[in-house]
């Protein structure tokens, strides 16, 4: 044990009745020492470990200490790194333990699996009466096995709670008021709110309507770092009455439906565990880097991952860390690279991958390493994985979609298996932008690389869905000639299309071309000569480049608005564009929509601002037509 483990060890073994150890900076190696020292302590009742960094390690380590401790009947682990491996073991313990009464789990990193472990341990054990794991990543499935259990004696708090109930308002009045005979006088606002059975938190959160958090611990004694003003506990009092008084309006209201799916959440891990899981960011690890900072390889929770490190004095890095995380944060596909877990302590920022093994596309088509040429057939599954993706991210979400501005062979990787899946989606806009007369989107500076650019974004800086279809189409000239991209070979494929509609001669000499291959090839080529027209209203949309890779005949697109036609508002296609959105200005919609918008709280597909007003007009096309 260094000095710190031993001083943690040496407090616990000597403590007595109620023990707090929360906002400790505790990790695992710190909470293995407490774990030691609670198996020796038999005088411990009340463990606060909440507001740490404790993982699975730390969280197996304790399970070993609840299964030999005979004392301890209430232990807070809320807001920790405590996922599925962590659980299990937890799970364990419960299984052999017979004096924990109150065991709190939530906002961890908990899934189905960890449930499913603790759902199996309440069917043993008969002494837990409360347990909470609401704020985890728990699904219907694991939800469904904990609510399945015989032991109904056990109080279970979940994600399916979202309002307190009747009685629990009830309880909250109650406690509300029986705090007020219990304000202590102290002078520190922190230590009023605590002894107030308020959290650290600011009061309004204490019981959020989103998810049921613990309920307040109960009052310490006055002799404890007492030094808070009564009228602030007074305030936290009145606070938590308002709050009250909220919670019972939400719950009379009638409920409401939205057709938005239920985003899911990135783990946050500290930076000691990414820092184990690369060797102390060892340069042997590094795999690539560029002016965000350095990648990583690394293992994490069992699985090779990419650690992006983002330099520290990078302003930057720090925009396009908060904009992938939020990007990724909203969408899950097949075809888009997984974020593990992310990191930010200080200055400090990190985002955990997935590790893709075949690197990028654009490394494949130069055989680095040495590595064998793509085949044909690797070619057309990449690009079809790739307009499988932007679909997606442009359509998933209604009134929401997403703009990559990026999208090049570099940011595309492959797994293992040579599916392709887009990443770097960090220049996704998130910073104001200018609307000009016609309504498109006027960004402040534009961002990407300058070959992929449209000449609209580069020239303008005019932003629509059809950005990336540009972009789209470099790439498809990229897998059929092996070239790196250029103004001048898409001038090239277009001429020779023009001349001969045959490309024979550009096609990548690393490939050994069958006849069909060559005639499935025009078709790769023409499609990518209509992703890079200079006017955007006759580029296809990713719907209309999925159809065509996929062999049907062209169509109409609906996408498509009809030149000089008032059918342009991007939501409906149905109606004018009257509205423009406020107060960001960043869109244009029709009334209806506009309304909609605001109602149900959507966001603007720019900047992520929720529109709170919009100005009528007539304009002359929405900025994603």
């Amino acid at each position: 044990m260094n000095q710190r483990q031993r001083e943690l060890y040496d407090e616990v073994k000597n403590a007595n009745g109620e023990l707090d150890l929360e906002l400790g900076q505790i990790g695992d190696e710190e909470a293995k020492a407490i774990a030691e020292a609670l198996k020796v302590n038999n005088t411990v009742t009340e463990l606060f470990l909440q507001e740490n960094d404790i993982g699975d390690v730390g969280a197996q380590a304790i399970a070993e200490a609840l299964k030999v401790n005979t004392k301890l009947t209430t232990v807070y682990l809320y807001n920790n790194l405590i996922g599925d491996v962590g659980a299990h073991a937890i799970a364990e313990a419960l299984k052999m333990n017979t004096t924990l009464t109150t065991l709190y789990l939530g906002k961890n990193q908990i899934g189905d699996v960890g449930a499913q472990a603790i759902a199996e341990a309440l069917k043993v054990n008969t002494t837990l009466k409360e347990l909470y794991l609401e704020r985890n990543f728990i699904s219907e499935n694991g939800i469904k096995a904990l609510n399945q259990v015989g032991n109904r004696s056990c109080k279970l708090w979940t994600d399916d709670q979202r309002k307190p109930s009747p009685a629990q308002l009830q309880e909250m009045a109650s406690r509300a008021a029986q705090v007020r005979a219990t304000i202590p006088t102290t002078k520190d606002p922190q230590v009023a709110r605590s002894a107030a059975g308020m959290p650290h938190a600011a009061p309004s959160s204490s019981y959020a309507a989103s998810a049921p958090t613990p309920p307040p611990r109960p009052p310490k004694p006055a002799t404890l770092r007492m030094s808070s003003s009564k009228s602030s506990a007074h305030q936290d009092i009145r606070q938590l009455q308002a709050r009250i008084a909220q919670l019972e309006l939400e719950r009379q209201a009638p409920p409401t439906t939205s057709a938005v799916p239920i985003l899911s959440s990135i783990p946050r891990v500290s930076l000691q565990v990414l820092s184990q899981a690369t060797a102390q960011f060892s340069e042997s690890k590094r795999i690539g880097g560029g002016g965000f900072g350095s990648v990583y390889s690394g293992v994490w929770s069992g699985q090779r991952v990419a650690v992006k490190r983002l330099a520290a004095d990078s302003t930057q890095g720090v925009a396009q860390f908060e904009a992938e995380l939020e990007a990724l944060s909203r969408f899950r596909h097949p075809n888009i690279v997984t974020i593990m877990c992310y990191t930010q302590e200080g200055n400090e920022r990190c985002l955990v991958y997935e590790l893709m093994a075949n690197g990028s596309v654009r490394d494949r088509l130069d055989r680095k390493g040495g590595t064998p040429a793509l085949s044909w057939q690797q070619r057309q599954n990449i690009a079809t994985d790739i307009a499988n993706a932007m679909h997606f991210v442009q359509t998933a979400i209604p009134r929401q979609p997403l703009f990559h501005l990026d999208l090049k062979t570099d940011n595309v990787l492959l797994d293992a298996h040579f599916n392709a899946k887009v990443a770097d989606f960090g220049l996704t806009r998130s910073a104001p932008a200018q609307v000009d007369a016609h309504s498109y989107i006027r960004t402040q500076t534009v961002q990407g690389t300058l070959q992929y650019i449209c000449p609209q974004y580069q020239h303008e800086g005019k932003v629509s869905v059809k950005t990336d279809v540009y972009s789209y189409g470099m790439i498809l000239l990229e897998l059929v000639t092996g070239q790196q991209p250029s103004i001048d070979l898409m001038s090239t494929v277009r001429h020779q299309l023009k001349r001969s509609r045959k490309i024979d001669a550009l096609l990548d000499k690393a490939v050994d071309w069958s006849s069909q291959d060559k005639e499935s090839v025009q078709v790769i080529a023409e499609l990518a000569v209509d992703c890079l027209d200079p006017a955007r209203v006759y580029r296809p949309s990713f719907g209309e480049v999925l159809r065509r890779l996929s062999g049907e005949e062209a169509e109409v697109n609906e996408d498509e608005p009809i030149e000089n036609s008032d059918r342009e508002c991007l939501l409906c296609w149905s109606a004018p564009t009257n509205a423009k959105l406020m107060p960001c200005c960043h869109a244009c919609v029709c009334v209806a929509c506009a309304q909609e918008m605001i109602q149900r709280r959507d966001k603007c597909m720019i900047c992520r601002v929720p529109p709170t007003a919009f100005e009528t007009g007539k304009y002359n096309q929405t900025f994603v037509p």
